[in-house]
């Protein structure tokens, strides 16, 4: 969030009956000595709220938010995203982010924005002395947090508890809060950066599993595939099996396979080699060449005559 807001307009806020803490430049309370910390927000709102602070910005810190109720429809980066409740949000200073239409719906926001002593998309994450974390997994989550153009963390409700000891450290004041939030940031950026590495790997992992499973189908479009076959090629039970590719895929194994025949046919209409159509249905596994005609139209909205005339018109 921008932070062009002063002390009366939280109190404002406060009136209208919006409930919480927003400690930031102008208004710094307790982050005063915590000078790494460019704001710390944890707000209810009531009603639907139109502010434009609100509007895509940039910070020059990491933001994270974490929603604890409500709906937010977000812009990372030119990105719309949902938050919803138990979604955790990770921006680098680069990173434009907010709401497109600047409204603050009814629900229960946090927000948190730290103040690296160095980070660019050509510098490294350094944090700053205050931070114990080792330099080499400081400079890991920069490059996770920049790998992608902002990142949204789904059901990450472990989340929740760091904001809420952030905020009862900083709201108290108690001796050596001061303390207290370094080593609460400091287990949070630890489990942030294990849950982006997690990710990543996943996501390794994810790609490999429907490379695998493209490569073997397209070993053999005219091959009758059997799911529960194939989820045994992958030491996956059928159930299993049709929960991965669905999730990777949108669709099912059979509809996913389907499609994997639809783009084969594609390629072979757009090369260079005038294939006949009843050729191409038979090489991409269909059944006759009208099945070939109808399952086409209803995928692409094109019969395969009309994409290969409007194909050799254009070559």
């Amino acid at each position: 969030m921008s932070s062009s807001k002063s002390e009366d307009s939280m109190k404002t806020k406060k009136k209208q009956g919006e409930s919480g803490f927003w400690w930031h430049e102008e208004d710094p309370g307790p982050i005063r000595e915590l000078p790494f910390i460019k704001q710390f927000g944890s707000m209810k709102f009531s009603k639907v709220r139109m502010d434009e602070n609100m509007r895509p910005h940039l910070n020059d810190g990491i933001e994270i938010h974490y929603i604890e109720s409500g709906k937010y429809d977000w812009v990372i980066e030119g990105r719309s995203i949902e938050l919803l409740p138990d979604d955790l949000s990770i921006t680098a200073p680069w990173h434009w982010n907010g709401s497109p239409a600047g409204k603050m719906e009814m629900g229960h926001i946090n927000w948190l924005i730290l103040k690296p002593e160095a980070y660019q998309q050509d510098t490294p994450l350094s944090l700053g002395p205050w931070c114990r974390i080792p330099v080499k997994y400081q400079e890991q989550l920069g490059k996770l947090i920049a790998s992608e153009k902002g990142l949204v963390l789904k059901k990450a409700k472990s989340y929740k508890n760091y904001f809420a000891d952030l905020q009862r450290e900083l709201s108290c004041g108690l001796d050596g809060y001061e303390i207290k939030v370094c080593n609460i940031l400091e287990n949070l950026l630890m489990d942030l950066y294990r849950d982006l590495a997690y990710r990543k790997t996943k996501s390794q992992e994810d790609d490999l599993f429907i490379g695998h499973l493209t490569e073997m189908v397209f070993e053999d479009l005219t091959r009758k595939w059997i799911v529960d076959e194939m989820a045994a090629d992958f030491g996956m039970g059928k159930t299993k099996f049709t929960e991965e590719v669905k999730r990777l895929t949108g669709y099912p194994p059979n509809s996913f396979i389907i499609n994997l025949k639809i783009r084969k046919a594609k390629e072979m209409i757009l090369s260079s080699v005038a294939y006949d159509l009843a050729d191409i249905a038979f090489t991409c596994g269909f059944s006759s060449l009208q099945h070939f005609t109808t399952t086409f139209s209803q995928r692409t909205g094109i019969s395969p005559g009309r994409f290969q005339s409007q194909a050799r018109k254009k070559g």
